[in-house]
């Protein structure tokens, strides 16, 4: 018999501008549907936009290749709706993938916490409490915290980290006595992918992909990139979340030299982030925090060496030989390295993506990543 498991998420199929969390959900349930009965509670409409889904009805359950999935519309009744559909699911625990949303966890929770006390709560913060993430809007996350600590709501709460580093984050921002367990985000790198040869007569090709906010940095890429002395040029994908903060990001491309050129391309769908990712010679995201950064293993599926910030899980990167982590308060290093890759051979640069590729397919995706979220389940539903 298979535990019945509620996922709770902001974003979801066919929605993609949520980023990574929409395609970690949908691995995670591809890989161990037939061992849990998978329910999907997610908004009627992608982030940014203000219409639903087009041909999906809205709050009522569909069975999706053996996933429930109910898209929950965003009209003022949204809180009784959501009401009637957990009193109604007779599911077996809760998976929260936020901590700060007000639709999609706290409220959630809170309604979970009378209609079913005694089954368990997994949350996931999906990075809310790295140091980065939490300095964004830091007054009101701090009372709110303040406030939850005193009403012990999150008492018996199983946390779910991505890595060691966010074990760290849980326990710096809710307390040293809580119940985590480490289950890394489950990625796949493509099957079959063309590298584009580095040319070396072109400029160094860089990409960021990801949403358009404070927390993903693209402006302190720009910024960076305005000390690069070698030819780039400089590519972003990515849904604009915040529109101030784009007019920022504008107004640093503007200031760019002649020799960095600028080109915003708007949202992949991720069918196209593959092929996309793979024209160009190097990944470039100094992010304020990640809890686990699926692109960035999206970025070395494809074999490309990725030029990071250290506040994300993947470190180490040199000596693996797969790019770079390095401090957003030394921003010169970043300059450093997109320098040493302008000027390697071609030859070598290729030879070294391949590398990449081979790394990935080995190590992302693999049955540990998938073990570590089976076992979450198993351990969170025999308690």
């Amino acid at each position: 018999m298979r535990n019945d498991v509620l996922l709770l998420a902001g974003f979801y199929l066919p929605g993609y501008k949520g980023g990574g969390p929409v395609r970690t959900i949908k691995n995670l349930v591809d890989c161990l549907k037939t061992e849990f009965c998978f329910s999907i509670l997610t908004a009627d409409r992608d982030l940014g936009e203000s219409s639903s889904y087009a041909g999906i009805s809205a709050n009522q359950w569909i069975d999706q290749d053996g996933v429930f999935l109910c898209y929950i519309s965003s009209d003022l009744s949204w809180p009784l709706r959501l009401w009637c559909l957990l009193r109604k699911y007779d599911g077996d625990a809760l998976h929260l993938n936020s901590f700060f949303s007000i639709r999609f966890s706290i409220v959630p929770l809170l309604i979970w916490r009378v209609l079913k006390p005694r089954k368990p709560i997994i949350l996931g913060p999906r990075g809310e409490f790295s140091i980065g993430a939490l300095g964004l809007k830091s007054f009101k996350k701090r009372v709110f915290l303040k406030c939850v600590k005193l009403s012990g709501i999150y008492r018996s709460v199983v946390w779910h980290a991505s890595s060691e580093f966010e074990v760290a984050d849980i326990r710096r921002t809710i307390g040293e006595d809580v119940n985590i367990h480490i289950a890394i985000d489950i990625a796949k790198p493509p099957d079959a992918i063309v590298l584009v040869k580095r040319n070396a007569a072109r400029p160094l090709q860089l990409c960021f992909l990801s949403r358009i906010s404070s927390i993903k940095n693209l402006l302190g890429a720009l910024q960076m990139l305005q000390q690069v002395q070698s030819p780039v040029t400089f590519v972003a994908y990515g849904p604009i979340e915040d529109a101030t903060y784009w007019v920022q990001c504008q107004a640093a491309a503007s200031q760019l030299p002649s020799h960095i050129q600028f080109e915003y391309r708007g949202p992949l769908h991720p069918a196209q982030v593959p092929q996309a990712l793979a024209q160009h010679d190097l990944f470039f995201l100094p992010t304020l925090g990640e809890n686990f950064g699926h692109v960035i293993a999206e970025a070395l599926g494809c074999g490309l060496p990725v030029l990071i910030s250290d506040a994300t899980p993947w470190r180490n990167l040199s000596a693996q030989r797969l790019g770079a982590d390095l401090p957003l308060d030394a921003p010169e290093r970043f300059v450093d390295f997109i320098e040493s890759c302008s000027q390697m051979p071609a030859a070598d640069y290729d030879a070294w993506r391949q590398e990449i590729r081979a790394w990935a397919l080995k190590n992302i995706g693999n049955e540990e990543a998938v073990e570590q979220s089976r076992q979450l389940y198993r351990s969170v539903l025999a308690s």
